[in-house]
């Protein structure tokens, strides 16, 4: 029975992969508005009806995308070791990750935050179901760091979304300037350390 379980869980799992990962080829490829669940379901090798048996709505698809192939499971490992790791460690390690997944999948992805700021009820069902569960964690890092004075007093919830801000920006000027960009050829632990660095220390030369 046990077994039995398993093997239906497994099964699942897999076809809702097969099914995502169907969906980003199709909406990378004839953007989002313009693909059909029919479209889907050939990609996928599904019946239409079987998307609807996982995912309610084109819209749920996007979102689970967002949560699956953005939000990536070792990306929230990273995340929830947020104090259990020194700062320096913690912030370079996300820096790391971002800009390595960034790099790669830019051209792939980039068309989930065209269609999130488009619609409206995707950009809140986006911020409950996704951001939210993502920003407690270096949020909660932040405030524990402020209060126990090792960071000057800001606005933790503040720091955290510039933090965001500076790498979402990071990876699409990268993208624009090409070879000229200054990131070009250095190495990935290098360019998060630089980039860790700024936030932890800010431009101020150190005072001797």
């Amino acid at each position: 029975m046990v077994r039995r379980l398993e093997r239906k869980e497994q099964i699942t799992e897999y076809r809702r992969k097969q099914i995502l990962e169907a969906a980003l080829d199709v909406f990378s490829q004839k953007g989002y508005g313009e693909a059909t669940m029919p479209d889907i379901a050939k990609e996928a090798g599904v019946a239409v009806g079987t998307i609807y048996l996982y995912f309610p709505s084109k819209r749920d698809l996007l979102v689970s995308i967002a949560n699956t192939y953005v939000v990536t499971q070792p990306f929230r490992e990273l995340l929830e070791k947020a104090g259990k790791v020194d700062e320096r460690t913690f912030i370079r390690s996300v820096m790391e990750n971002r800009l390595n997944w960034g790099f790669e999948n830019v051209e792939r992805i980039l068309f989930v935050f065209t269609e999130i700021l488009r619609d409206p009820e995707l950009r809140q069902q986006f911020s409950e179901q996704v951001l939210a569960s993502v920003l407690q964690f270096p949020e909660k890092f932040f405030k524990a760091k402020i209060a126990s004075g090792d960071f000057r007093r800001v606005n933790h919830r503040l720091i955290v979304r510039a933090m965001v801000g500076m790498v979402i920006g990071f990876i699409v000027l990268r993208k624009l300037e090409g070879e000229k960009s200054p990131a070009e050829g250095m190495p990935l632990p290098e360019l998060a350390a630089e980039l860790a660095d700024l936030v932890l220390e800010g431009l101020q030369a150190r005072k001797v």
